[in-house]
């Protein structure tokens, strides 16, 4: 036996470390993809004196547009009145009843616990009436927690 025999050479494998990182990349891709999916960029958002973001603890929401027309879009489906509103967040509110009751948590979601937070972005130039009426909808369809979203003035540089 010689002694350049017993010195194998090691090296490490690094194939499932990489394996793993871009399996990560793919899934923050995707899950990044879902959220920009619910928002409508053509919507201008009013401006505002004060904002608060979304909690960092809020997991399950539900993001409503609302267009200068008044039409209200969810995950490229156009819901002309609050009538049809009003129908997809009923079928919304008994999908958000299943999930909780999978969850055995279906006792504090009847208490009013733990259901989706509605953010509703509503273009600038619509009227109050149609953005009342998608509170409404919802109010009506069961969901109580309804957040609008708007821009921080100071952030726009002082603009008014």
């Amino acid at each position: 036996m010689s002694a350049s025999s017993s010195h194998e050479k090691c090296e490490p494998n690094l194939t499932p470390l990489l394996d793993m990182v871009l399996q990560l990349i793919m899934f923050f891709m995707l899950c990044a993809n879902f959220v920009n999916e619910q928002v409508v960029k053509t919507i201008e958002l009013p401006n505002a004196l004060a904002t608060k973001p979304v909690e960092k603890t809020t997991q399950d929401y539900l993001i409503l547009n609302v267009n200068k027309q008044g039409t209200t879009l969810v995950a490229n489906e156009a819901l002309d009145g609050p009538a049809k509103v009003q129908r997809y967040m009923q079928n919304q509110f008994e999908i958000d009843k299943a999930k909780a009751a999978q969850r055995g948590k279906a006792k504090e979601w009847e208490a009013g616990k733990g259901r989706s937070l509605i953010i509703l972005r509503a273009d600038k130039e619509c009227h109050f009436k149609q953005v009342n009426d998608v509170m409404a909808a919802c109010r009506r369809a069961g969901y109580t927690d309804i957040q609008l979203r708007a821009i921080q003035a100071s952030a726009l540089g002082g603009q008014n």
